[in-house]
């Protein structure tokens, strides 16, 4: 079903490609037209059938969008928006993808200020160790949990657009502060890229040789863009680090009673993380305690 006119998706890489081939496949938008920064990712997207037009400008590729998803690394989210919140016609939405929001909700919600566009800031949790639109695929939010953010200065109806939307790609949408999400994505998603990055750092090479399933399932992540996981990390530093924190606090008890001897001392904090773990089935029953969902009536 149809949602709006003209999508335009500036940044068609993974998240952004599959985003486009989505809306395709749903029939959410009568165009799709994305903007890049090179030519080759332009032919790669029309290839893939992402896009149905690409534009190397901005202000060419929002002309008359009624949606505009900036889906590009989290350090040039607001760059771009500079561009976009000041060129987007009158009652456009915009969204994002980044994986940190308060910063970027902040900044927005300022560039808003003097804007005929809405700003409502998003968090599609899904993806994959690459970043290509060559890996885009039509199903990656499927199930997947999305979530949304809502702050005072929210528009209700395009809230409620933007939700709709994430729901018609099969997103799980959950609404929340910009601060409950960065506190929520540091613990779930930066923390452990930053764990797998960290083991895959930590092994000697000459070791690789004899690594099977455990070590390759553990450190798939660790195959990420380090530039984009480096800007992730910096714009969200202090939920990073307090997160890093309580890893470090149960990673050290687990050597303190493993440095015993303390089989079961080890046992019991072993036992205690597999409970965890297993009471997660999968990544469509994210839940947070503080979330809200978006009501039929809303």
């Amino acid at each position: 079903m149809r949602q709006f006119n003209k999508v335009t998706i500036i940044g068609v890489g993974l998240i952004g490609g599959s985003i486009g081939l989505a809306i395709k496949k749903k029939g959410l938008a009568k165009k799709v037209a994305g903007v890049f920064r090179r030519k080759s990712t332009l032919k790669k997207a029309l290839a893939r059938k992402a896009v149905d037009k690409g534009y190397m400008t901005v202000e060419e590729g929002i002309k008359g969008a009624d949606l505009i998803i900036v889906a590009t690394p989290v350090s040039k989210i607001i760059e771009v928006l500079r561009k976009v919140m000041k060129k987007a016609r009158r009652g456009a939405i915009v969204t994002d993808a980044g994986s940190t929001k308060k910063l970027v909700v902040d900044r927005a919600e300022k560039l808003s200020r003097k804007s005929n566009a809405y700003f409502v800031g998003s968090h599609p949790m899904a993806g994959s160790e690459h970043s290509s639109v060559e890996f885009a695929r039509d199903n990656l939010f499927e199930g997947s949990p999305c979530i949304v953010t809502k702050t005072a200065r929210t528009n209700k109806t395009a809230l409620k657009k933007v939700a709709n939307f994430w729901k018609g790609l099969g997103g799980n949408v959950k609404v929340m502060t910009p601060r409950q999400h960065d506190r929520s994505v540091a613990l779930i998603s930066h923390l452990p890229h930053i764990v797998a990055f960290s083991l895959a750092g930590a092994i000697p090479e000459k070791e690789l040789a004899y690594a099977a399933e455990g070590f390759k399932d553990t450190t798939r992540v660790a195959s990420s863009d380090p530039h984009l996981w480096a800007d992730i990390f910096l714009t969200n530093k202090e939920d990073v680090l307090n997160a890093c924190r309580l890893f470090e606090k149960y990673y050290k008890n687990i050597l303190k009673v493993l440095s015993k001897g303390d089989y079961e001392g080890v046992v019991a904090l072993l036992k205690k993380a597999k409970l965890k773990r297993d009471t997660f089935k999968n990544k469509s029953e994210f839940r947070n305690p503080k979330s809200e969902t978006i009501s039929k009536s809303e």
